[in-house]
């Protein structure tokens, strides 16, 4: 009664662990798996069990190798990072933990952690070459458009000092239009040259609820017009420590993109929350676990394409038949060059987009 007692407890035990656990042979087969395991390689228990690794993992994975040195030096192996790519788990990114039982000499305990889409972003290598593509990018667009935005400033300035009695009024206004707008593009370029050349960027400490109000009413007279946006701010979050001038292109870039895939509600939610200990990058070799802000834009539509989900963030990538694919990676590096992230749900056609950014050190 007892030994059945303890063999109950121990699938219970197993069970309960969120995260997908396997028991491997000293033939690298499977012979015990728990209710994670199963909904991370959608197969049910007997049909994992007595399943090879090699079945289970790309050949290209370094899973046997990680068993290998398990068994022989009898010591726990990790590995973080793996990118596993075949028809049975699709694109995804773990971290892998295997340890020997040492009462059952020759079987491992293999424990797999799948990473969360705001590391993937901040550390998996197809993020790290789309920063780049982004940045090659945004040198090549600053070299090209300086000259032609000269011109029209250029042409603008010879408009205001006409004199000509036909409708004056109107064509100075018009031409006061384009002045503006060409020296809101020009600092615009001005910022990815910056971008790209990797310099520091701008940063203060920064009431996000002040952005963001910002960011909606420029939303409203533009791309967002007929739109109702939601505002639910928690209003003890403190400052954040940024540059405006990226943020606000990083938000108008997430609002623009929920419009664009919003359905007949015509309705927007921005919100704001405390992250608590997320995982802050001070540096390229230092980064701390501190507390974070979050601002989130939902839309209810027909949710993210399948067949972009694992590249939303790849400069070019696109679902719109007129989009350029730039607004997303745009987002993602200026949420990385502020320390942050950036995370993405999509729920029966819920979307949301959540910047992650470091609270100013030092406030309450």
């Amino acid at each position: 009664m007892m030994v059945h007692a303890q063999h109950d407890l121990a699938d219970i035990v197993l069970n309960s662990i969120g995260f997908p656990l396997l028991v491997i042979d000293t033939q690298n087969k499977v012979i015990e798996a728990n209710t994670s395991a199963e909904a991370f390689f959608q197969s049910g228990r007997k049909t994992l069990l007595d399943q090879s690794i090699d079945d289970l993992f790309p050949l290209s994975s370094p899973v046997n190798i990680m068993i290998d040195k398990a068994r022989v030096t009898a010591a726990n192996v990790n590995d973080q990072g793996i990118n596993l790519s075949s028809n049975l788990l699709g694109n995804r990114l773990i971290n892998l933990h295997i340890s020997p039982l040492v009462e059952r000499p020759g079987l491992v305990a293999m424990l797999i952690q799948e990473r969360a889409l705001a590391e993937r972003l901040r550390g998996q290598e197809q993020f790290r070459g789309s920063s780049r593509r982004m940045s090659s990018f945004a040198a090549l667009l600053a070299h090209e458009i300086k000259t032609p935005l000269s011109a029209i400033r250029g042409a603008a300035e010879l408009i205001t000092r006409a004199n000509n009695a036909n409708d004056a009024n109107k064509q100075n206004q018009l031409a006061n239009l384009i002045v503006s707008e060409s020296d809101r593009v020009t600092e615009l370029v001005n910022r990815m040259e910056t971008l790209a050349a990797g310099n520091t960027i701008n940063r203060k400490s920064i009431n996000i609820h002040e952005i963001i109000d910002h960011c909606i009413v420029l939303a409203e007279q533009s791309f967002g017009s007929g739109f109702t946006f939601e505002k639910l701010y928690d209003p003890s979050l403190p400052d954040t420590f940024g540059d405006k001038e990226l943020l606000i292109q990083a938000l108008i870039n997430l609002l623009k993109n929920a419009c664009e895939a919003s359905d007949i509600n015509n309705k927007i939610t921005v919100k704001t929350v405390y992250n608590l200990g997320s995982r802050l990058t001070i540096s390229a070799t230092e980064s701390d676990h501190l507390s974070m802000l979050g601002v989130v834009v939902i839309n209810h539509g027909d949710g993210i394409p399948d067949a972009i989900k694992t590249r939303l963030f790849d400069p070019f990538v696109t679902a719109k038949p007129d989009g350029t694919g730039l607004g997303l990676a745009l987002v993602a590096s200026i949420a990385t060059d502020h320390g942050g992230s950036v995370d993405v749900s999509d729920d029966d056609g819920k979307t949301m987009f959540q910047i992650n950014l470091p609270i100013t050190r030092g406030m309450s």
